[in-house]
């Protein structure tokens, strides 16, 4: 005895699948279409994707502790 197919055992048709992902509309004011990769070139940084953005303080400049420069010397060896 040949063994048959589910659909066909059962009298329904095989659900055709979609894509599985979840599509949403894009926040408003957001860019919906990723950066392009252009060869050679840096990629440009989100605005939101800045020390500042974040609240920290700018990478440079004063607002310096006292023992920052120590903190960053002081390094394991192997972080070369």
């Amino acid at each position: 005895m040949t063994e048959r197919p589910e659909s066909e055992q059962f009298g329904t048709t095989p659900r055709k699948r979609g894509p599985r992902r979840a599509r949403t509309e894009p926040v408003p004011g957001s860019d919906p279409t990723p950066q392009r990769e252009v060869p050679g070139a840096a990629p440009v940084r989100a605005s939101e994707d800045t020390d500042q953005a974040w609240g920290d303080r700018p990478a440079s400049g004063g607002g310096s502790g006292e023992n920052d420069e120590r903190l960053r010397l002081d390094v394991p060896p192997h972080w070369g």
